[in-house]
């Protein structure tokens, strides 16, 4: 059934910071984009219990960690001209902490940023970064740019699967689709037509394209399908759009995951992670 899709703006934001130099970005990018959708932005930071340092003075002694971080929060945020801010401190592990807050504020974006090894300014995942993107029940958005302007180029990773619908069908929510790219990896077999393979692989291309335009049909309707670029190319998913994320200078890549624990879950959202950490942009992980 063919559907058509408005756009959805999300209406709460929420952004995870660490008060390290790695969510700066992320900060940038959530006060863009509040702005942009009217939409109110809380800030999170978990901290850990900070415990009393043995024989030392009472003025040396650490303050109330909780109020110390809202107001480094509440003093930073205030040089952005965001109005309405919302700062939480819970004390807890990072990755429950947002989740729980994101749950309680009723947030539909998490964004939150990437750690970088300076000498070669690559983004490095983190553990709390793995654990949004494979458990949040929201889109998570993972920051690695600076921010220069709002997202232009913009590549949907797909396998045609029920699990991709999800991802496609987000960012025509988020961005509409006059800037999206259908991006489709998968593998051919070339060993069996080796005398013909450049027509074989010709035709397989023209097929895999038609099937990427009906699947864009299906989830997004009629004028997304005529709009919407698609790239077909053949490999490991992970690996080529690293290089046609530095080839076309894309600004997002927008790529799914399943919502499950344990293994399976690992496993099924092995090239969505995949994706996360070698792109060097932005990434949006929708869960299915």
């Amino acid at each position: 059934m063919t559907t058509e899709f408005k756009t959805k703006r999300p209406r709460q934001l929420l952004l995870a910071t660490d008060l390290g130099a790695r969510c700066d970005r992320a900060l940038d990018r959530a006060v863009q984009l509040s702005r942009e959708w009217h939409a109110p932005l809380t800030v999170v930071h978990a901290f850990e219990q900070i415990e009393p340092i043995a024989d030392e003075p009472g003025w040396r002694q650490p303050q109330d960690a909780a109020l110390a971080i809202q107001a480094e929060l509440e003093d930073e945020l205030g040089t952005t001209g965001l109005p309405g801010i919302t700062v939480r401190v819970p004390k807890g592990k990072p990755s429950e902490v947002v989740l729980s807050v994101a749950e309680e504020v009723q947030a539909e974006l998490i964004l939150t940023g990437v750690k970088r090894d300076g000498a070669f300014e690559k983004a490095l995942l983190g553990d709390t970064v793995t654990e949004l993107a494979r458990h949040s029940k929201v889109p998570v958005l993972v920051v690695k740019k600076r921010l220069r302007k709002p997202y232009g180029k913009i590549v949907v990773a797909t396998d045609l699967s029920e699990l991709s619908r999800a991802a496609l069908a987000r960012a025509v929510d988020l961005f509409g689709p006059e800037n999206l790219l259908v991006f489709h990896a998968s593998f051919a077999h070339f060993a069996s037509r080796m005398d013909d393979r450049v027509a074989y692989e010709s035709e397989l291309r023209s097929d895999a394209i038609q099937n990427c335009r009906d699947f864009i049909r299906d989830v997004a309707g009629d004028a997304a399908a005529a709009s919407i670029e698609v790239v077909v190319e053949y490999g490991e998913p992970d690996l080529l759009l690293e290089k046609y994320v530095q080839d076309k200078k894309v600004d997002l890549v927008v790529a799914a995951t399943r919502g499950r624990s344990g293994l399976l879950g690992v496993l099924l959202g092995s090239v969505a992670i995949r994706i996360l950490d070698s792109v060097a942009c932005d990434v949006l992980i929708v869960r299915s």
